[in-house]
């Protein structure tokens, strides 16, 4: 089960896990913006993208395809690390997902693979060049697609139409042409210089799998960013529990790693080091956030303690990690 399913439902381990996380969270008057306005201000922000999405699922394909372009943008600033913007990305596992329902349909799953590799090689292109950002719009939304297939672990229904492979709504299309040109004009020349030191869509080591999997959007410079693209704007406590949720699984991991009973080798994960939490409302150009030393040492510690217990009482991992649960039984004791 998803960190975001976690903390939307309403059965008794849910509730247990969101109240774990409730206790740690910041509150709204804690955190602070760069624009200087009160935190998750209605009153106080000015809308720069209006929502005028028709259709509730457009909002999800914004969001995501949202998410690949701004890695684009980034990466035409930051060059050191520019290939981490389009490789190894959640699509490219969707589509795995996806050939695994198409064994008998290779026509179509060949389709689909050279419609992927070729959005990626725009992505490659693009993170390279000036030419403006929404020409690589309906790539973004392909690979949206694919990226959901990821997360929903199932095909899309119109997998076998014409359907599948046509252009985005011009809805979607318009909508993320003005996000992409606020975070041009408003996060970027704020955030981002060409010595940033950028993780594209970081994991939080072993830890990821007790919740499903989990990653977030971008850490630059020490903050984790998370892209909101919605078109509400206060303070929402799961939002806020999900990223500390983040937060906390990266040190969790930490601890599992060191573990000196630790059997599970995972060389690719690094501690991230993460400095502050922050929300970036793409549709205000406003950065809300918080640094992670505000948060209580001895609370933290707690809460950590009580989610090895949870996730040993819920395991909801890999093979791997359920081999290792007696790390977190001596974690959860300590």
């Amino acid at each position: 089960m998803s960190l975001t399913s976690l903390l939307k439902g309403s059965k008794p381990n849910q509730k247990e896990f969101q109240e774990i996380l409730r206790v740690v969270i910041p509150l709204k008057k804690s955190f602070q913006t760069i624009s200087g306005k009160e935190a998750f201000s209605k009153a106080q922000y000015e809308i720069l993208v209006p929502y005028n999405l028709v259709k509730n699922y457009n909002s999800s394909v914004v969001g995501t395809a949202f998410d690949y372009l701004a890695r684009i943008m980034l990466s035409r600033v930051v060059k050191k690390n520019r290939s981490e913007a389009y490789s190894d990305i959640s699509a490219e596992h969707g589509f795995i997902i996806l050939s695994s329902f198409l064994k008998n349909h290779r026509y179509l799953r060949s389709k689909i693979e050279k419609r992927f590799k070729r959005s990626v090689k725009r992505l490659k292109k693009y993170s390279n060049n000036k030419k403006p950002i929404n020409q690589l719009a309906k790539d973004a939304c392909f690979l949206a697609t694919l990226d959901h297939i990821l997360r929903s672990g199932l095909p899309p229904a119109n997998i076998y139409d014409k359907s599948f492979f046509s252009d985005p709504d011009e809805e979607i299309l318009r909508d993320l042409n003005l996000l992409c040109d606020v975070f041009q004009k408003e996060f970027i020349p704020t955030i981002v210089r060409s010595n940033s030191e950028i993780i594209y869509n970081p994991n939080f080591g072993v830890s990821s799998a007790f919740v499903g999997g989990a990653d977030g959007d971008v850490i630059i410079d020490g903050t984790l960013y998370d892209f909101k693209t919605g078109k509400n704007v206060g303070y929402r406590w799961q939002e806020v529990a999900q990223i500390v949720g983040y937060y906390l699984l990266n040190e969790i991991s930490l601890e599992v790693m060191n573990s000196k009973e630790n059997y599970f080798i995972d060389d690719s994960y690094r501690h991230l080091d993460i400095k502050r939490i922050a929300f970036y409302r793409a549709r205000y150009g406003e950065i809300e956030y918080i640094d992670t030393s505000y948060f209580d040492k001895v609370a933290i510690a707690k809460a950590k303690k009580d989610l090895f217990a949870y996730f040993v009482r819920n395991p909801n991992m890999s093979r791997a990690m359920i081999e290792n649960l007696h790390i977190l039984k001596g974690l959860a004791n300590t």
